[in-house]
């Protein structure tokens, strides 16, 4: 994958004339607001209750006015994710220059990412889907997941166009670690004879701060610009290409945080909003760790509680069993140079990143089995993997910008005990994690959106192997706040995503991308 990679000192900005930058901006110097909400019968004595206005009609979606330059990409898109979509899925890949601070048009752009996926049958003039995964993965992994698994029949009727949170891939992508920086955070401190708590504390907050020190030199003065709020302004510089007044917006996993932060940035803009196994959007750093580790905690004991129930798991009699022993050995060294934070992402990235069957689960279990029998060359592969898709330097920075209440290293001794007792698989390497943005500077909170234009749709699952699944009823409170009762629908499944893996998800939201409103229970649930 290419990379920008700035010296220490300086930071290249991708140019762009006055004349371009007033043309995408729309001439604005801040957020757009975007159309009213629909105001109620008397006329005009301010917006309707949201769940009033929202249930009432849904927003106009139209087809882009004006394209962007796109480009067929399958080749180097699937040679890049290590993911295969479904024949006849037409992948297209563009760039789009976004102002690097929406309030200032003065301050340079720099380059967004984009892919476009399609079927066979897509209608040329079809309303796109936005979709983001935040700094989950690159966004257009997400979108090749969907074109992958049973979710790819909303290709039918809408094409999905990912946009890539800004410094994450090709042109833009940051690159401003050391090689010792990065495998220190990569393996959460666990390098050389850094095995006990102490010498790993020591070691990853070393390199956190001096990783930190690094950005913020070759990024300065735009080291803090690189938030959700930032990601959401990127997102509507796409729809003033477009020249459309709405989107409609699909965010999966951290990437719900994105789509909330437009929401609340710009208004009425969001035509449509699918929030996808949602993070607990505005949580803490400590909350949003505790919520993952027992999601991820969960999704890993379903995963060996599948491969048990299947005929010859390759993981043996006790594949629950198996798979501690493994993590167990990681973290204490005993699976050569594999740490355990590394372990444990081969093993998730390898379930989030396959379509949710047993064929996949096979794969994955057989994968550790050979690890727990002295063979770590595929979980090596894997971990690889993980970090290339799951921790670029790039993704580490947005985190970064994006902490809240970050943790001190003197409270993580804490933590590590109390979750390791909860969750014996994920805790320790979760609360760990908490220290990777030690040093880091932090961008302006988000807040969550007052109202919605549109009321939502929420697909969870709980055995999320990223982020874990628990976030929909911490965000189900912020949308009660909003005024709104989402649609919720529950899929019993093992997976990142719920739209990708799930016909029946599928079919609600192509029948929330038309112009009638839901109707029906607000919850629901679809079978795995």
């Amino acid at each position: 994958m290419p990379r920008f990679s700035p010296p220490r000192g300086a930071l290249r900005l991708a140019a762009a004339s006055l004349a371009a930058a007033l043309t995408l901006a729309g001439c604005a110097t801040g957020p757009d607001p975007g159309p009213d909400l629909v105001t109620g019968d008397d006329g005009g004595s301010g917006p309707a209750s949201t769940s009033e206005s929202a249930t009432a009609s849904l927003p106009a979606l139209t087809a882009p006015a004006s394209e962007l330059s796109w480009t067929d990409c399958a080749d180097s898109a699937v040679r890049t994710y290590g993911v295969r979509p479904a024949t006849g899925t037409r992948i297209e890949c563009a760039v789009l220059d976004s102002p690097i601070d929406p309030a200032d048009q003065d301050a340079g752009t720099l380059t967004v990412s984009l892919t476009r996926v399609r079927s066979a049958s897509t209608p040329t003039q079809a309303v796109p889907v936005v979709l983001t995964t935040g700094s989950d993965f690159p966004s257009t992994l997400g979108a090749l997941l969907l074109a992958t698994g049973p979710g790819r029949s909303l290709l039918d009727t809408n094409p999905v166009v990912a946009v890539d949170r800004r410094g994450l891939a090709d042109s833009s992508a940051v690159d401003c670690l050391t090689r010792d920086e990065r495998t220190a955070i990569f393996t959460n401190g666990q390098v050389g004879r850094a095995r006990d708590t102490a010498a790993r504390i020591e070691t990853l907050t070393t390199a956190a701060a001096s990783a930190s020190d690094g950005c913020t030199e070759a990024l300065d003065p735009t080291q803090l610009s690189y938030s959700i709020a930032n990601a959401a302004a990127d997102i509507d510089t796409l729809r003033r290409a477009w020249k459309v007044d709405r989107l409609a917006l699909l965010g999966i996993g951290e990437g719900a945080d994105v789509v909330l932060a437009y929401t609340a940035d710009f208004g009425g803009r969001a035509g449509r909003i699918i929030l996808d196994t949602p993070t607990a959007f505005g949580k803490p750093a400590k909350d949003r760790a505790r919520l993952t580790a027992g999601g991820v905690q969960s999704a890993l004991q379903t995963f060996a509680q599948r491969c048990a129930a299947a005929d010859s798991c390759p993981m043996g009699g006790d594949p629950a069993g198996t798979l501690a022993r493994v993590l167990a050995d990681a973290r204490a060294g005993r699976l050569g140079s594999l740490s355990e934070a590394q372990a444990l992402s081969a093993i998730t990235t390898a379930l989030a990143t396959s379509p949710s069957s047993s064929a996949t689960t096979r794969q994955v279990a057989t994968m550790v089995a050979d690890a727990a029998n002295g063979d770590v060359d595929t979980l090596a592969a894997a971990a690889e993997r993980g970090a290339t898709l799951r921790l670029s330097d790039g993704q580490l920075l947005a985190r970064c910008n994006d902490a809240t209440g970050t943790v001190g290293q003197n409270e993580v001794p804490a933590l590590i005990t109390r979750w390791a007792d909860q969750y014996p698989l994920t805790g320790t390497d979760t609360a760990m994690s908490l220290l990777r943005c030690s040093g880091w500077g932090t961008a302006p909170t988000s807040n969550p959106p007052s109202d919605l234009p549109v009321v939502p749709v929420v697909l969870n699952t709980t055995d999320d192997p990223v982020n874990g699944g628990q976030g929909a009823r911490e965000l189900n409170a912020t949308l009660l706040r909003a005024g709104v009762t989402p649609f919720a629908v529950r899929w019993d499944g093992l997976g990142y995503s719920t739209l990708a893996n799930s016909t029946c998800a599928a079919a609600l939201v192509t029948d929330y991308l038309g112009t009638t409103p839901l109707s029906g229970p607000t919850e629901r649930d679809c079978p795995t």
